[in-house]
C-alpha cells in the first residue's frame, strides 16, 4: 500500500513538472513571434519614412520644401470629417444646418397658423441636386426641407444672416424650374377621344394606364382585382346579360351571394338590366373572382357615367380591397393557429 502511494506522488510530481515546462515554452515562443512582427513593422514604417526625408533633402529651394511638406499634409489630413462617408457633401450641408439650428436654438421664432399662413417654397430635389452636384434620395431631401423650415421660424431681425443662407434655397414661385415645368406637363396630358384607339395604353408619370374611354362601339373596359384573382371586364349598352369566361352568370357561380356580389355595382346604381357584361377572369376562388369582377364593373360604370362615382365611392366599390388572406407559417397550422402538441 505504502509503495503504490508513493508511485503516485511520483507520477503526480512529473506531470506538474511537465506542464510548467510545457507553459514556460509557449511564453517564450510568443515573445518571439511577437518581436519579430515588431521588427517587420518598423522595417515597414521606417522605409515611406526614409524615402520622405530623402526627397526632402533632394529639394534644395526652402520655398520648394515648405510647399511640398503643405502638401503632403493636405493629403494625410482630410478637408472635411465627412470625406470617408458614402455622400460627404450632403452631410457636410445636414452637419452646417444643424449647427445652425443648434446656434439659434435659444432666438425667438414666429408662430404661423398652418391654415392662414403660406409657407416658404424651397428648391426641389432634382434642381438640389443639379445646383450640389449630389444625388439625393427623398429621405435626404426631406431631411434637409426639415431643417431649412426650422430655421424658416426665426425671426430676421434677431438672425439677419440666416435670411441671406435661406435664399440660397428658396425656389421663385413666379418662375419655377424647367425640371417642374416638365413634370407638370407630364402630368397634365389631355388625352384627346376621337383619337383613341381600343386597348391602347398612355404613360402616366411613367406608368401605363388603360385610357378611361368608350371605343368606337360603346363599350367601356376596365380590370377588376381582389385577392389573387383578376378579372377583365366589358361594359356596353344592353339588356343585362352577363357572361363570365363564356358561361352564363348562373352557370359560372353556384353560390347566391358569389351573384350578388357580381350584381352590386348595377343595384347600387339602379341599372340592372342596362347593360351586358363580358367578363375573362382568372386566379383566387369563387369570392375573390366576384369581388374583382364587380370592381370591374364598377369602374366600367364609372366610364359610362361619371356622375355615379360618388354613389359606388360610398359602396366600397371605387378602390380595389386590398386584404389578402395572412400566407400559412412554418412551423404552424395556418397563418396563426398553433398545433397543440
Amino acid at each position: 500500500m505504502a509503495f503504490i502511494k508513493s508511485e503516485l506522488g511520483c507520477l503526480r510530481h512529473l506531470i506538474n513538472s511537465t506542464l510548467i515546462n510545457f507553459r514556460r515554452y509557449n511564453a517564450q515562443r510568443s515573445l518571439n513571434t511577437v518581436s519579430v512582427e515588431s521588427t517587420k513593422t518598423q522595417n515597414v514604417t521606417s522605409q515611406p519614412a526614409i524615402l520622405m526625408e530623402s526627397k526632402i533633402s533632394s529639394l534644395t529651394i526652402d520655398a520648394d520644401k515648405e510647399a511640398f511638406i503643405k502638401n503632403i499634409a493636405l493629403l494625410q489630413k482630410p478637408r472635411t470629417i465627412s470625406y470617408f462617408t458614402g455622400s460627404p457633401f450632403y452631410n457636410d450641408l445636414i452637419i452646417q444646418l444643424d449647427e445652425l439650428m443648434e446656434k439659434y436654438n435659444d432666438h425667438p421664432k414666429v408662430i404661423r397658423d398652418k391654415k392662414n399662413t403660406k409657407t416658404t417654397l424651397w428648391k426641389l430635389r432634382q434642381t438640389l441636386e443639379i445646383e450640389l452636384d449630389i444625388t439625393l434620395k427623398t429621405s435626404e431631401y426631406r431631411k434637409i426641407v426639415d431643417r431649412l423650415n426650422a430655421l424658416d421660424l426665426l425671426i430676421p431681425k434677431t438672425a439677419p444672416n440666416i435670411r441671406e443662407f435661406l435664399k440660397l434655397f428658396q425656389r421663385d414661385p413666379n418662375a419655377p424650374s424647367a425640371i417642374h415645368n416638365e413634370n407638370k406637363d407630364q402630368k397634365t396630358k389631355v388625352i384627346n377621344n376621337d383619337n383613341a384607339n381600343p386597348g391602347e395604353n398612355t404613360a402616366v408619370n411613367g406608368t401605363k394606364k388603360n385610357k378611361l374611354v368608350l371605343d368606337h362601339y360603346g363599350r367601356s373596359f376596365a380590370i377588376g382585382k381582389r385577392k389573387n384573382a383578376s378579372a377583365q371586364v366589358s361594359l356596353i349598352k344592353g339588356d343585362g346579360k352577363v357572361l363570365i369566361n363564356g358561361k352564363t352568370l348562373a352557370n359560372y357561380f353556384s353560390a347566391l351571394k358569389d351573384r350578388e356580389a357580381v350584381l352590386y355595382p348595377f343595384e347600387v346604381t339602379s341599372c340592372i338590366g342596362d347593360y351586358n357584361v363580358w367578363v375573362i377572369v382568372k386566379g383566387g376562388g369563387p369570392t375573390g373572382q366576384a369581388d374583382a369582377i364587380a370592381h370591374g364593373i364598377a369602374k366600367c360604370l364609372m366610364i359610362h357615367n361619371p356622375e355615379l362615382k360618388p354613389i359606388l365611392r360610398r359602396a366600397k366599390l371605387v378602390a380595389r380591397d386590398p386584404r389578402k388572406v395572412e400566407r400559412k407559417k412554418p412551423g404552424r397550422a395556418k397563418a396563426r393557429k398553433r398545433y397543440t402538441w
